[in-house]
Protein backbone atom coordinates (compact mmCIF):
# COMPACT_ATOMS: atom_id res chain seq x y z
CA UNK A 1 0.00 0.00 0.00
CA UNK A 2 1.50 3.75 -0.77
CA UNK A 3 1.41 6.43 1.27
CA UNK A 4 -0.13 9.84 -0.18
CA UNK A 5 2.27 12.94 1.23
CA UNK A 6 0.56 15.83 1.10
CA UNK A 7 2.26 19.14 1.69
CA UNK A 8 0.37 22.26 2.93
CA UNK A 9 2.46 24.20 0.59
CA UNK A 10 1.00 25.72 -2.32
CA UNK A 11 1.99 28.49 -4.77
CA UNK A 12 -0.08 31.55 -4.20
CA UNK A 13 0.19 33.69 -7.71
CA UNK A 14 -0.75 37.08 -5.08
CA UNK A 15 2.20 36.55 -2.84
CA UNK A 16 4.84 36.57 -5.56
CA UNK A 17 7.56 38.89 -5.02
CA UNK A 18 7.57 42.32 -7.26
CA UNK A 19 10.24 43.85 -8.72
CA UNK A 20 10.50 47.77 -9.57
CA UNK A 21 10.61 48.25 -12.72
CA UNK A 22 13.24 50.18 -13.20
CA UNK A 23 16.37 50.56 -10.86
CA UNK A 24 17.09 53.80 -11.30
CA UNK A 25 15.54 57.13 -10.73
CA UNK A 26 16.11 60.60 -12.81
CA UNK A 27 15.98 63.86 -10.61
CA UNK A 28 16.14 67.13 -12.44
CA UNK A 29 17.59 69.90 -10.06
CA UNK A 30 17.42 73.61 -9.92
CA UNK A 31 19.38 75.68 -7.41
CA UNK A 32 17.74 78.77 -7.00
CA UNK A 33 17.90 81.80 -4.61
CA UNK A 34 16.26 84.98 -3.87
CA UNK A 35 17.51 88.20 -5.29
CA UNK A 36 20.52 86.11 -6.36
CA UNK A 37 21.59 84.04 -9.38
CA UNK A 38 24.24 81.43 -7.89
CA UNK A 39 27.06 80.75 -10.40
CA UNK A 40 27.76 77.04 -9.44
CA UNK A 41 30.27 74.66 -11.48
CA UNK A 42 29.62 70.87 -11.68
CA UNK A 43 31.89 70.44 -8.76
CA UNK A 44 30.41 72.68 -6.72
CA UNK A 45 26.57 71.32 -7.46
CA UNK A 46 28.26 67.82 -6.31
CA UNK A 47 29.50 68.86 -3.51
CA UNK A 48 26.08 70.73 -2.66
CA UNK A 49 24.25 67.35 -3.29
CA UNK A 50 26.88 65.42 -0.86
CA UNK A 51 26.94 67.93 1.89
CA UNK A 52 23.07 67.89 2.07
CA UNK A 53 23.10 63.98 2.09
CA UNK A 54 25.59 64.26 4.92
CA UNK A 55 24.17 67.09 7.20
CA UNK A 56 21.29 65.06 6.71
CA UNK A 57 21.70 61.32 7.31
CA UNK A 58 25.83 61.75 8.71
CA UNK A 59 27.71 59.13 7.21
CA UNK A 60 25.18 57.45 5.93
CA UNK A 61 23.25 59.77 4.00
CA UNK A 62 27.18 60.12 2.93
CA UNK A 63 27.31 56.73 1.36
CA UNK A 64 24.74 56.97 -1.19
CA UNK A 65 25.59 56.70 -4.52
CA UNK A 66 24.71 60.13 -6.93
CA UNK A 67 25.45 60.07 -10.25
CA UNK A 68 25.11 63.52 -11.65
CA UNK A 69 24.61 63.17 -15.96
CA UNK A 70 24.54 66.84 -16.63
CA UNK A 71 25.27 70.07 -15.12
CA UNK A 72 23.96 73.64 -16.79
CA UNK A 73 26.29 76.28 -15.52
CA UNK A 74 23.74 78.82 -17.06
CA UNK A 75 20.38 77.94 -16.20
CA UNK A 76 21.93 76.09 -13.10
CA UNK A 77 19.57 72.93 -13.73
CA UNK A 78 21.14 69.57 -13.18
CA UNK A 79 19.99 65.88 -13.62
CA UNK A 80 21.03 63.46 -11.34
CA UNK A 81 20.69 59.25 -11.18
CA UNK A 82 19.95 57.50 -7.97
CA UNK A 83 19.01 53.72 -6.90
CA UNK A 84 15.02 53.42 -6.77
CA UNK A 85 15.37 52.71 -3.17
CA UNK A 86 17.15 55.68 -2.04
CA UNK A 87 15.02 58.35 -3.58
CA UNK A 88 12.98 59.23 -0.46
CA UNK A 89 15.97 59.34 1.63
CA UNK A 90 17.80 62.28 -1.62
CA UNK A 91 15.01 63.82 -2.11
CA UNK A 92 14.37 64.36 1.66
CA UNK A 93 17.88 65.51 1.87
CA UNK A 94 17.77 68.02 -1.13
CA UNK A 95 14.47 69.65 0.13
CA UNK A 96 15.47 70.54 3.45
CA UNK A 97 18.89 71.64 2.60
CA UNK A 98 20.32 75.11 2.41
CA UNK A 99 23.83 76.71 1.81
CA UNK A 100 25.87 79.65 0.88
CA UNK A 101 26.56 80.57 -2.30
CA UNK A 102 28.76 84.15 -2.52
CA UNK A 103 27.11 84.70 1.26
CA UNK A 104 23.68 84.37 0.04
CA UNK A 105 21.07 82.01 1.07
CA UNK A 106 20.37 79.27 -2.00
CA UNK A 107 18.42 76.15 -2.16
CA UNK A 108 17.55 73.19 -3.99
CA UNK A 109 14.56 72.99 -6.32
CA UNK A 110 13.25 69.60 -7.59
CA UNK A 111 11.36 70.10 -10.57
CA UNK A 112 11.15 66.45 -11.65
CA UNK A 113 11.62 62.88 -10.87
CA UNK A 114 11.00 59.81 -12.60
CA UNK A 115 11.96 56.63 -13.75
CA UNK A 116 12.55 57.64 -17.34
CA UNK A 117 15.41 60.15 -18.50
CA UNK A 118 14.16 61.07 -21.32
CA UNK A 119 10.19 62.13 -20.05
CA UNK A 120 12.09 65.11 -18.05
CA UNK A 121 14.28 65.98 -20.89
CA UNK A 122 11.39 68.44 -21.95
CA UNK A 123 8.34 69.52 -20.42
CA UNK A 124 5.51 68.70 -22.19
CA UNK A 125 2.98 71.16 -20.77
CA UNK A 126 5.51 73.99 -22.31
CA UNK A 127 4.92 72.46 -25.63
CA UNK A 128 1.77 73.89 -28.37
Amino acid sequence: MKEMVTTTETTKPWRMTRLPLKQWEYLKLKIWSENFVPSMTEVTFRMSIQQALQSSFGLAGASIVIDVLDWNDKMNIGFIKVSQKELVTVWTALTLHQFRVSGHPCSIEILGVSASLISLADDSRLLK
